[in-house]
């Protein structure tokens, strides 16, 4: 019985090409789409799904009640150890970390690389898997190493490195060999402990080595909040049984600084990925999934559509068998096994698609997609279960109206559509065209709120500007004056303007912050401000625009700082230059010698926050060498630099990046979302499109002696057309009016998560609803031409 089902569904497939062609199109691109935005939502979904006991596993996280204070990522360092030794019945066990990079060497080759020094319990507390070493004890002793396979092979070119030496620069003790002990196998999935805040670390040092990064016992001071904690509870453990031990502990051993601002939040390691950065990336796999279930409804809309729309072609059919004693429910049960063996075509197209579309949309997702062969088993269960249920819903209106009409009116033939059926084609077509005109919209308003990042006025300048990122971090004067040296001989390099040596660069990832009083004003209440480091270059190698005063200079006196208009207003200093700022519990005054006009250093989303610069000569702390480039010939200057930079660090990497290019990686996510969402909207008027040419192609039949009478009666080819134009003009009028209220809702919402924003216009709306009208009459007027046009005669003959 299956198979004569599955027969019939061929023969009628067969003989209905064009109808079967938009049908498995349309469904094959719905259900590539979905398919690509499923792997991917499973592939972000499953970021930390290999470390071990992972339900048991949680970040711990700081809640901050001033702003700018400290990251949210970080804790006390000696929190972690302390709940394990002291609450062994919660612990079972911990991590602590504080990610850096450096520059490491072995012979002739020299790279920035990241690293985590931290405890040595990471191996056995994750179950991270290693290719070469004793996972029991991967650590020997305080030089030894754990490095990836891949930083083996770019040192070594060789996986198996174990005794192999390399040579790390610190930042206190300067340059120190350590010995390969273990080797890790390259991860097949992202985790956030080899992976912290987005920078993946490639060599992992026992925790002593924080002491040549931080200072002397800095894990072992409860003040200093720079490192990343993880805990692993007991079985049994839940997260808020821990928050009375943790508060015990900041009480007794914290300043009151921190006792006062900083609460400690436990995170499960299976969810921390998705809900970290305000719960970006799983805001993202919402929007990405509802896109693709339009996509995929559109597509089943289509199906439907044409599937009543033809039926009038098998209605004899359908009578004859009722009269032979074929049952209702079996012919329900063609009409699904039709519309399942048409999803069947189309999801072996859709698997086709998915392989030569995946690296396209693994650019675009950043993140690499599997091939079909390496499916888990969920994963194809999903896919079966997608195929089995729109090939369901797509069949089930289909088969239960055909099956419903009257014997004799359908053996005769001549059943008309009634006004139901009409009635729910008009509404599906309103439908098809109100979510592709609402996509459409968001689309058009993420990318204006995209063009808004660039075109803003940022208050610095990007352009030609190069930074050094692999700078030796020898943090005293010594390290201070070497490095200033080079700067001064870089810059009398004939295609350099300006160079400058600072802590920070505008990324979105500054020094820290600090708490602030205008002198006097001891009963009020401390501004945290954030901290830049810098040179007395840095302004002009930037480009920030001075409000008042001067930026300070490298001989200046180091207690003279700037400050920016935010910090200004949030001190509320009157007049800002001259006067004096101290630190709470502090003897130390600082004097204003100038103020920045307001700039982004951070993404543009968020406000503008308090910000201070802090001469480089007062606390030499330096991370990156910005060099302004005047000359149009970059790639010549950037030799001349690197020569410099050569003869003066022989043995240290060249490595750079462009602050244009920095500048546009801030903006990965929003970028990320505007083409998928820009490919959602493309394949959102293509299963449109494909189903118009059906619907269409389907009235032109039907209507084929009307049209005849109506040429034989005078009427001229352009009227024809305008008869079916004013059909659709309706549809199209009601899904803009629909569409658009939804669509301002929307995309007012997402714009209101960013400090600037563009503004609502109508532009947007008017742009989707005319190409909405105009790709439609486009092909309404195509299609209904070679009928307007034919001879009556023939028109007139037709059944």
């Amino acid at each position: 019985m299956i198979s004569m089902y599955i027969t019939i569904a061929l023969r009628h497939l067969a003989k209905r090409k064009l109808f079967s062609f938009i049908n498995i199109a349309g469904l094959a691109i719905g259900m590539t789409f979905s398919l690509l935005i499923a792997v991917y939502i499973w592939e972000e979904r499953q970021v930390n799904a290999d470390l071990k006991n992972l339900p048991q596993q949680y970040y711990l996280q700081s809640a901050w009640k001033v702003d700018n204070m400290y990251m949210p990522l970080i804790t006390p360092a000696p929190l972690a150890k302390a709940l394990h030794d002291q609450y062994p019945s919660l612990i079972a066990n911990y991590y602590r970390t504080f990610p850096c990079s450096a520059n490491a060497s072995y012979k002739d080759r020299h790279f920035r690389v990241g690293m985590q020094p931290g405890d040595t319990t990471v191996i056995s507390a994750y179950g991270l898997t290693m290719l070469y070493g004793d996972p029991t004890n991967a650590f020997r002793d305080n030089n030894s190493i754990v490095i990836t396979e891949e930083t083996a092979m770019k040192f070594f070119g060789k996986p198996d490195a174990l005794d192999e030496v390399l040579t790390i620069d610190t930042r206190k003790d300067g340059k120190k060999s350590y010995t390969v002990t273990g080797v890790l196998k390259n991860e097949v999935r992202e985790n956030s402990v080899t992976t912290i805040n987005g920078f993946k670390n490639d060599i992992l040092l026992p925790i002593q080595s924080v002491d040549y990064f931080l200072g002397p016992d800095a894990d072992k001071d409860w003040n200093n909040v720079c490192m990343a904690s993880y805990v692993q509870l007991q079985p049994g453990v839940a997260p808020q049984q821990l928050q009375a031990a943790i508060n015990n502990l900041i009480s007794v051993n914290c300043n009151q600084q921190l006792k006062d601002n900083m609460s400690i939040q436990l995170i499960g390691l299976d969810t921390f990925y998705l809900d970290t950065n305000d719960g970006l990336v799983r805001k993202m796999i919402y929007i990405l999934a509802i896109i693709a279930g339009f996509v995929l409804l559109m597509a089943v809309i289509n199906y439907v559509n044409i599937s009543v729309g033809t039926s009038m072609y098998r209605l004899k059919e359908i009578g004859l068998r009722k009269v032979f004693g074929g049952k209702r429910q079996q012919l329900i049960t063609q009409f699904l096994a039709e519309s399942i063996v048409l999803t069947g075509i189309a999801a072996f197209l859709s698997i086709a698609l998915y392989e030569l579309l995946r690296p396209i949309f693994g650019q675009i997702f950043n993140k690499s997609l599997p091939h079909v062969s390496s499916f888990s088993g969920m994963m194809v269960l999903f896919y079966l279960l997608l195929v089995a249920g729109v090939g369901l819903i797509a069949g089930i209106y289909p088969a239960f109206v055909l099956t419903a009409s009257n014997l004799l009116k359908v053996l005769k033939g001549k059943i008309a559509i009634g006004r139901g059926e009409l009635l729910f084609r008009k509404l599906s077509l309103v439908l098809q065209f109100s979510l592709a005109i609402l996509v459409f919209v968001c689309t058009l308003f993420i990318s204006r709120q995209i063009n808004y990042f660039f075109k803003r006025e940022l208050g610095y300048n990007k352009e030609q500007l190069v930074v050094i990122s692999s700078v030796p971090r020898q943090w005293d004067s010594t390290g201070l004056k070497r490095l200033e040296l080079i700067r001064d001989e870089i810059s009398q390099n004939t295609g350099v303007a300006s160079a400058s040596i600072s802590y920070e660069v505008p990324d979105g990832m500054n020094g820290g912050s600090m708490p602030l009083l205008p002198d006097g004003a001891t009963d009020a209440s401390p501004v945290n401000v954030e901290r830049l480091v810098t040179d007395g270059n840095y302004a002009n190698t930037f480009g920030l625009q001075l409000a008042a005063g001067r930026f300070f200079t490298d001989t200046d006196n180091p207690a003279d700082v700037v400050l920016n208009e935010a910090a200004v207003k949030a001190l509320r200093l009157k007049q800002g230059i001259g006067q004096e700022i101290i630190m709470p519990d502090s003897d130390v005054k600082l004097t204003v010698r100038g103020i920045v006009k307001d700039f982004h250093f951070t993404h543009i989303g968020k406000k503008i926050a308090p910000m201070i610069f802090i001469n480089q000569e007062a606390n030499p702390m330096y991370r990156f060498l910005s060099i302004r480039l005047k000359s149009s010939d970059i790639r010549k200057s950037l030799a001349g630099i690197e020569s410099v930079w050569k003869a003066r660090y022989p043995d240290s990497p060249f490595d750079y990046f462009f602050m244009d290019e920095k500048f546009q990686a801030m903006y990965f996510s929003e970028t990320r979302l505007s083409k998928a969402a820009d490919v959602a909207t493309g394949l959102n008027f293509i299963i449109i499109l494909l189903g118009a040419v059906g619907v269409i192609a389907f009235s032109l039949t039907r209507r084929a002696k009307e049209v005849g009478v109506r040429k034989v009666l005078g009427a001229n080819t352009a009227s024809i057309i305008y008869l079916f134009l004013k059909e659709y003009t309706i549809v199209i009028m009601l899904a803009n009016l629909l569409a658009w209220p939804a669509a301002y809702i929307i995309a007012n919402k997402w714009l209101d998560g960013y400090a600037y924003r563009t503004s609502m216009s109508i532009t947007p709306f008017l742009i989707a609803g005319i190409i909405t009208f105009g790709l439609t009459y486009l092909l309404i007027a195509l299609q209904s031409l070679r009928t307007a046009s034919a001879n009556p005669t023939g028109l007139l003959r037709n059944e």
